[in-house]
């Protein structure tokens, strides 16, 4: 007769040297069918890769198109086409977050914050650089009041496709531009040019007087949209600039006339004075915007 095969059924029944060659015969079983897994080499940190370095030239050819446009006057710029504003003129207004974000991004990395007008869809060739004064206390969707204030002027030589909302703006380049030759304007390479007709400088002598006519016929109309509103826009334009100043003088009586908030009470003249080409049509525009006025609210009933 056979001897019946013995079954291992724990140490006690086992001579230690065999338990040790089973437990040997298993573990290599084990091993054969993936069913012992061994332990995980450790983790290391992953090494960061070296960041690429550019090359010397590149880095050179950047710096000299950069310096090569701060000659040529030019900046890059986030534009928006909310409302033409002359030099001088401040704007409040209560924007929704994609604007106020868009202030606070320019703020804090020192960019450049475009306004201008607009004719249909076409963007107006000149307006201005704006500064951002104050932002008020966010409401619930993160909107929130915003006061800006209209510097210096600039003409815009390329300008992307608006990005989905008025409100973000869009990308563009500009040259800032002086508005009297003898000005000083940072970075400026532009200018606009002088008086050349005779009958223009007439023009320009009687802005004055007409400029103290439309004041007193404003304030006894009372035509103003809220107490102090005039004095207010008097006080961000400042003096009247003299005739020595044919650009400057026009645009101030274009932000007079056409102020923010609106009045009412004249025809929109602040982008044909932006665009002139020339000083005399810039006066021509100023004056007959102004006589304009002049008559509308001499008039009774509504100006317009």
């Amino acid at each position: 007769r056979g001897r019946p095969l013995r079954t291992w059924s724990g140490p006690s029944q086992t001579p230690a040297r065999e338990l040790e060659i089973q437990q040997a015969m298993w573990l290599a079983t084990f091993a054969s069918q993936s069913l012992f897994v061994a332990s995980p080499p450790p983790v290391r940190a992953p090494q960061r890769a070296p960041a690429p370095q550019l090359s010397e030239d590149l880095d050179m050819a950047l710096l000299q198109r950069r310096v090569d446009a701060v000659s040529r006057g030019e900046a890059g710029a986030r534009l928006f086409d909310l409302d033409p504003m002359v030099p001088g003129q401040r704007l409040v207004l209560p924007a929704p977050a994609a604007f106020v974000d868009a202030c606070r991004a320019a703020t804090n990395a020192e960019g450049v914050l475009c306004m201008f007008g607009r004719q249909g869809l076409r963007i107006n060739s000149h307006g201005v650089e704006v500064e951002v004064e104050s932002i008020g206390d966010a409401d619930a969707r993160g909107g929130a009041e915003v006061a800006l204030r209209a510097g210096r002027l600039c003409r815009a030589f390329e300008s992307g496709a608006e990005e989905g909302s008025r409100w973000l703006g869009r990308q563009a380049r500009v040259r800032w531009v002086a508005i009297d030759g003898a000005e000083a304007v940072e970075g400026a390479t532009e200018s606009l040019g002088p008086v050349t007709e005779a009958a223009t400088a007439e023009l320009l002598a009687s802005l004055g007087p007409l400029v103290e006519e439309w004041i007193s016929l404003l304030r006894s109309t009372s035509r103003e949209r809220s107490p102090g509103q005039l004095d207010a826009v008097l006080d961000d334009l400042g003096p009247l600039p003299g005739e020595s100043r044919p650009n400057a003088r026009a645009l101030w009586v274009a932000g007079l006339i056409n102020p923010l908030p609106a009045l009412g009470v004249a025809l929109e003249v602040r982008p044909a004075a932006l665009m002139a080409a020339t000083a005399d049509e810039r006066i021509r525009v100023a004056e007959f915007g102004l006589r304009d006025s002049i008559q509308r609210l001499r008039s009774p009933g509504p100006p317009f």
